[in-house]
């Protein structure tokens, strides 16, 4: 296994009036010259239009489970094809274990990666799907399947005739043999090193019973589970995985993540998962990493990303119900003031707002942290528009009421609240606000204000 280390990766594609003025012999990614030094990191002010991925410096460490998330076009995916090397570089280095990997091709690179649409190839069974990337590996002395079956023709012919003799009557009589049954295929001592792989995968993974089984004859959590098990059978140093869940519905998307967690955990190989649902992420990753627009907003755990959030969209992108923000004024030492509610805030930020005295701050709260309260200046009058009931508890939608004399936009607030709490649409009520728990952020820069310890 293996750390991976990104170093100031930048990835930038041609704008259409670049691309079409450029040669046709060299628009392929093929044509880059893999000798060429690595292309320096381009300075933000001057990055090309079409630039996807800004300055990303992140290290995986070896056998974490690091989890990228973000909103659909931030530019995971494409973090993970760099990694992966299905895309080139446009500046920065990739590093996994000790070795640089910019210029070697993706079969080299001993990654194994998990797309998102299975990529299970649909004229093999289920074991020659699982077999496929061991019978075509790169051989390496760590990944030898046993002592005697990584010996390559090159090798055998430097031995002598016979050896070489030997392997090609295998290779061949294993051709041959594999669109028959498995039980009457020939077995050479690599493939049966293949084969005692596959089934330790398939008992893994619980798909012993599906290995004759063609893709079009399994459903969506069993091809999810194959499309693992060729990724786990090639014991690579590193697994990437491209939203693997988003096709499976809600049951089996909570068994398969509990699933891929355990077999992580227990193969301590280094993991980055690509996914969107910030639940995912919470659940499943060691550390997260938050990104927007191609840049790195905050890396850290997910207790970490929900206590203390970097800046604002970390703060409204993690949580099952987004934050809700409200413009203060500051008045010092610990004063905040709405026309809506005032309120005092503890000690702790006390050299915080020295600093903003008279300006304004953005206020963020949680919806689980207001609560049902009796009216007071401290509080917040709401009317309820809409009202959601789970089970479990309740979500309130409902629009801040302001004192006359004041018309700002429409503010909405959202809040999760007991689910004995009997609450109808359009019923007018009051929120308490937990002042432990709030958050403030500059209204320029949008960056968190951290109070003292």
């Amino acid at each position: 296994m293996a750390q991976v280390v990104l170093e100031n990766v930048y990835k930038s594609f041609p704008s259409r009036s670049a691309r079409d003025s450029q040669p046709l012999e060299t628009r392929s990614p093929l044509a880059v010259d893999a000798t060429a030094p690595t292309v320096a990191a381009p300075h933000p002010t001057s990055l090309p239009t079409g630039t996807v991925l800004r300055n990303i410096n992140l290290t995986v460490r070896d056998g974490e489970f690091m989890v990228l998330v973000g909103p659909s076009g931030c530019g995971k995916s494409t973090l993970l094809r760099l990694i992966a090397g299905l895309e080139p570089l446009t500046g920065g280095n990739i590093w996994v274990g000790d070795r640089r990997v910019n210029d070697l091709p993706p079969k080299q690179r001993d990654i194994a990666m998990v797309f998102q649409n299975y990529a299970l190839y649909p004229h093999l069974s289920v074991y020659d799907n699982l077999a496929f990337g061991l019978r075509r590996m790169v051989r390496r002395p760590d990944m030898a399947l046993d002592s005697e079956s990584e010996v390559g023709p090159a090798a055998a012919a430097n031995r002598g005739g016979n050896d070489w003799f030997k392997h090609w009557q295998d290779a061949t009589l294993v051709q041959l043999t594999r669109p028959l049954p498995r039980s009457r295929r020939y077995q050479s001592q690599r493939e049966q090193a293949i084969d005692k792989r596959v089934l330790t995968v398939a008992q893994m993974l619980q798909i012993e019973g599906l290995l004759d089984r063609l893709p079009r004859q399994l459903s969506g959590g069993q091809k999810q589970r194959v499309a693992l098990g060729r990724a786990m059978a090639r014991n690579p140093q590193v697994f990437l995985m491209d939203e693997p869940l988003s096709n499976l519905d809600a049951k089996l998307r909570i068994e398969t993540r509990a699933q891929i967690v355990n077999l992580q955990r227990k193969l301590g190989t280094t993991t980055l998962y690509v996914t969107h649902d910030q639940t995912e992420a919470m659940t499943m990753g060691d550390r997260i990493a938050v990104m927007n627009g191609g840049v790195l907003q905050q890396v850290a755990t997910p207790l970490d990303l929900y206590h203390s959030p970097a800046n604002r969209f970390v703060a409204e992108f993690i949580g099952t119900m987004p934050m809700n923000f409200l413009s203060v004024t500051v008045t010092a030492p610990l004063l905040i003031t709405h026309p809506a509610f005032r309120l005092t805030l503890p000690e702790k930020w006390d050299d915080q707002l020295r600093r903003y005295d008279g300006r304004s701050l953005l206020l963020g709260i949680r919806p689980e942290h207001l609560n049902l309260a009796v009216p007071a200046p401290k509080n917040l009058p709401i009317r309820v528009d809409r009202v959601e009931t789970l089970g479990s508890d309740t979500h309130l939608i409902g629009t801040l009421l302001t004192p006359a004399g004041w018309s700002p936009d429409r503010i909405f607030l959202q809040a999760r609240v007991s689910p004995d709490d009997r609450v109808v649409r359009y019923e007018e009520l009051w929120l308490a606000i937990d002042p432990s728990k709030i958050h403030l952020f500059d209204p320029d820069t949008e960056e968190a204000l951290i109070p003292s310890p």
